[in-house]
């Protein structure tokens, strides 16, 4: 059995999901997301850049971040980097989880691109 971490609780009004709670392995988050490329009439394909921290204390594999589309109707969001992190959609929602080379060190940072897919003229994600 592992020690028993108290949880670490951040309040950070810039980060996209707001506040984080885990015990041990890490406090991870998407600290921002960028459009890197926006897509046309003919090619509907938003590029975004992610950048997801560690802010725990410890490196953490077992993370998960959810990002959402407010506007627009996307139809699929993917990366392009399967070994660092996995993207899918369901709705709304855009849940990133790592792959197998996705452990994020104490206090550092990955940055991902995802492809979102969209069906409307435009789509946002935050």
């Amino acid at each position: 059995m592992e020690k028993y971490v108290r949880p670490v609780v951040l309040a950070n009004e810039e980060l996209a999901e707001g506040v984080y709670a885990a015990s041990g392995t890490g406090v991870v988050s998407a600290a921002s997301v960028t459009l890197e490329t926006e897509g046309n009439q003919y090619y509907k394909v938003n590029t975004y850049k992610v950048a997801i921290v560690n802010s725990g204390s410890e490196p953490s594999s077992d993370w998960t971040v959810v990002l959402s589309v407010t506007s627009g109707t996307a139809t699929e969001a993917k990366t392009y980097d399967t070994w660092t992190a996995n993207a899918s959609l369901s709705g709304s929602t855009i849940t990133i989880e790592p792959g197998s080379g996705g452990t994020i060190p104490a206090g550092d940072k990955i940055e991902l691109i995802i492809a979102v897919s969209y069906s409307s003229d435009s789509v946002t994600v935050q």
